[in-house]
This record gives C-alpha cells, sequence and structure tokens, in this order.
C-alpha cells in the first residue's frame, strides 16, 4: 500500500496549522475556548474529565485551524482532519478530535465557493472503503448539509477512476455532479472504512477550472479564519455534548435517522448512548447491522471527543466484531476486561459516551434496532449467547496487537 494521504498538499497543510499554533491570537483563543466549555459545562462536568479539558480545548481549536488551512476556495487541496495527534514522515502532527469524531474515517475537506467549478479526479487503491460520501457544507462546523453524493452513486471506470464534477448548476445535468448554492466553504470527504487492516482511502485531488479570483490565502488569514469560526462554532459543539450529556446515564436512544439535520450523514442512521459504570459492571449493547454497507459502534470520552482508538479498543465495526448466530452483535462496554472478544475498553471512565451508526442502510433490509442491558463483569457468562467468542490474555494481546498495527496504515 502506498498511503494516497502523503501527498504534498497535506504535508503543507500540516505544515500551515503548525505555523498557526505559533500565533498570539490562536494562544488567546485556545485560553478562552477552554474557559468558556469549562463555565457552560459548571459542575456537571466529572471529575475525571476535567483535568482533560486542556486538551479537549488543544484538539478542538486544532481542527478549526485544519479547516482554515483547506478553507481556500480559489487555490483548493484535500486536507486530513479529525486525527489523533501522530508522528509521520519526520514530523509531528496535532491532535484535532471533537465532535464524536468516527474512528473509521478517514475525513478530508477541501475549500468550495459558489460561482467556480471543480474537477475531482479520484481512484480506488487497494480494498474500497465499505462507504464513501462526498458532501457539501455551508459551515466550518460541517453540520449544514447542501448535497451528498455516496460511492454507490458514482459512474466509475473500469480500472476504479472517476471524476466528480462541482458547479452552481447552470450548465448541463450530467452524472457525478454536486451542485452548490451561495454559502457553501466546503466538500467534506468521509472514506468509512470496515477493515483498517484491508481498506484504503480513495486517491483524490482537486482543482479549480478557470483563472483564480485571487491570490492564495495567506497563513495570517487562515489563523483569522480558524480563530473566527472554532470561536462561533463552540455553541453549536456545544450543543452537540449536551445531547450525549442530556441522556440519562445506562440509557440509549431508538435508531433514527435525521437525514442531515443537526449533523451527520444524510444516508446515516444513529443510537445515542450515555454510560456510568462502576469498576464491576458491565453494558450489553445488543444491535443488528442490518445488511447495512457499513455499521459500527464507538465509545467516546464525556467532553464528547472519540476514545483514543487508535491505543485501546474503544471501537468496534461490524467486520472487527464476532457475530453471533442469530445474526446479531452484542458489545460489552466495561471499565476492565471481561474476556469477551466484543469488549469495548473505557480506559478505565467510569463516564462514556457511545455512538452507534448505520451507512448505506439497505431498502429491503430490516429495520435498524439495538438494545442495552446492563449487568456485572461476573455474571457475563450466563448472560451472553452460548456461542459468544471469548479470549483468554494472549488473544487479547494479539487483537489489539492487530487492531494498532491496522491503525498504523493511516501513518505511514
Amino acid at each position: 500500500m502506498t498511503n494516497p494521504i502523503a501527498n504534498p498538499g497535506q504535508f503543507v497543510a500540516e505544515a500551515d496549522v503548525c505555523a498557526m499554533r505559533g500565533d498570539e491570537r490562536v494562544a488567546a483563543a485556545r485560553t478562552q475556548i477552554e474557559m468558556l466549555f469549562a463555565r457552560g459545562y459548571g459542575d456537571r462536568i466529572p471529575a475525571e474529565s476535567r483535568p482533560l479539558l486542556g486538551a479537549f480545548a488543544d484538539e478542538y481549536l486544532n481542527n478549526w485551524l485544519f479547516k482554515a488551512a483547506a478553507s481556500d476556495a480559489q487555490h483548493p487541496r484535500f486536507v486530513r482532519n479529525f486525527m489523533p495527534a501522530h508522528d509521520w514522515f519526520g514530523h509531528a502532527v496535532p491532535g484535532a478530535r471533537t465532535g464524536g469524531d468516527n474512528p473509521d474515517n478517514c475525513y478530508r475537506l477541501a475549500g468550495v465557493e459558489h460561482g467556480t467549478r471543480y474537477r475531482i479526479a479520484g481512484r480506488i487503491r487497494d480494498a474500497k472503503p465499505a462507504n464513501i460520501s462526498f458532501t457539501l457544507t455551508a459551515n466550518y462546523g460541517t453540520s449544514q448539509t447542501i448535497q451528498t453524493l455516496e460511492d454507490h452513486e458514482l459512474e466509475l471506470a473500469d480500472d476504479g477512476s472517476f471524476e466528480l464534477w462541482i458547479d452552481d448548476g447552470s450548465g448541463d445535468a450530467g452524472p457525478n455532479r454536486l451542485v452548490t448554492r451561495p454559502g457553501v466553504k466546503f466538500l467534506f470527504v468521509r472514506d468509512s472504512i470496515m477493515d483498517w487492516a484491508t481498506e484504503t482511502p480513495l486517491e483524490l485531488s482537486i482543482e479549480r477550472l478557470g483563472d483564480a479570483k485571487a491570490a492564495p490565502v495567506t497563513v495570517d488569514e487562515m489563523a483569522t479564519r480558524g480563530v473566527e469560526h472554532a470561536l462561533g462554532d463552540l455553541y453549536l459543539y456545544f450543543w452537540f455534548q449536551n445531547v450525549w450529556s442530556g441522556l440519562a446515564p445506562n440509557s440509549i436512544t431508538p435508531p433514527q435517522s435525521f437525514r442531515g439535520a443537526g449533523g451527520g450523514l444524510v444516508t446515516q442512521g444513529i443510537s445515542n448512548g450515555s454510560y456510568r459504570l462502576g469498576p464491576d459492571d458491565a453494558a450489553i449493547l445488543e444491535y443488528d447491522p442490518a445488511g447495512a454497507g457499513y455499521a459500527a459502534v464507538q465509545l467516546t470520552e464525556w467532553l464528547y471527543r472519540s476514545r483514543d482508538y487508535h491505543r485501546i479498543q474503544s471501537s468496534l465495526t461490524a467486520a472487527q466484531s464476532a457475530i453471533d448466530r442469530d445474526g446479531r452483535i452484542r458489545v460489552v462496554i466495561a471499565r476492565r476486561d471481561p474476556g469477551v472478544w466484543n469488549w469495548l475498553d473505557t480506559g478505565g471512565h467510569e463516564h462514556v459516551f457511545s455512538i452507534l451508526r448505520w451507512q448505506r442502510m439497505r431498502a429491503d433490509g430490516p429495520a435498524i434496532a439495538s438494545t442495552l442491558h446492563l449487568t456485572r463483569v461476573d455474571r457475563l457468562k450466563s448472560e451472553l449467547p452460548a456461542d459468544t467468542r471469548w479470549v483468554d490474555a494472549d488473544a487479547r494481546a494479539a487483537q489489539l496487537a492487530a487492531r494498532v498495527a491496522a491503525y498504523d496504515r493511516r501513518i505511514v
């Protein structure tokens, strides 16, 4: 595999973000962001989460700096975002996880604007991701959807390549096309990967058609944009977190599709969960993959940032999970290892949230469904199905080692 994200545009964008982090305005915004979230949460924030506020504020702000680095609509480039901090190709990349970021997604953004035409060239590399979406968004928070096109709707050449066109709708209609409207900000691409060890994000490039209307955006202007939108979108993301923290502990919501309203994919089904688990407690989250092209569950910390999926097993796709004979998946959420293959590790945290997602759902498939059962670790043997896959310490170590190695494909 040659990583399609390891390209000159990505490396320059990462250098731009690192340069922005040295700006005094960015430093002041970082302090303000931590203060505003702390004040908003007040005494509700669990004691275990309060020490994480600083790192959370860092990653939240970095996310908007990456968006600013991707925001030049006259000189567009794809920029990967929402990653944990990592080192690759001789330099350190700051973490940018926030807002219930999906561990299985490769997130990329490119700035676009109404009245300008763009050509995206793409190609499938190795195994195709389970689900790929191309979404035009009208805000930096990526919650305002204009149009979405998914991979199964694309016309592909025999070699897996394709061209995608973005314009204002004034030309002739054709396949592989997205239409902008005034206020559009980004093309937002999600490669949703079920099998980390084999599936590879698309190879993508973007070009503006016609003469540029402006000089390239400077790092100083990027910093201005990043700070402005990070502070402006703070209240939206505070709302996102409160959707989860407002749930009764140890409960889940019925699966439903919001069709893009309030964030998320227009073709996505979702079930939210909130947990408060003692050292010996266990929550059995059961769901039907329902024949969806992509299905997965993850944990986030109370601050609604992914729970260190690059070092612990805090998420599982349907492909990574053991599926019981009845076709359902049962994951066990617990603070200590319960000895089941489908363990979601809270990293020792008492307070966590879950996000269960289905994407590219079959029109003729069964209804998406999930249930939650609270128990204790020492009762699991009698409460899980007889065909549950159990693991010992050696098998767990091998499972985790394979997971980390599969994740590392993203940063080599």
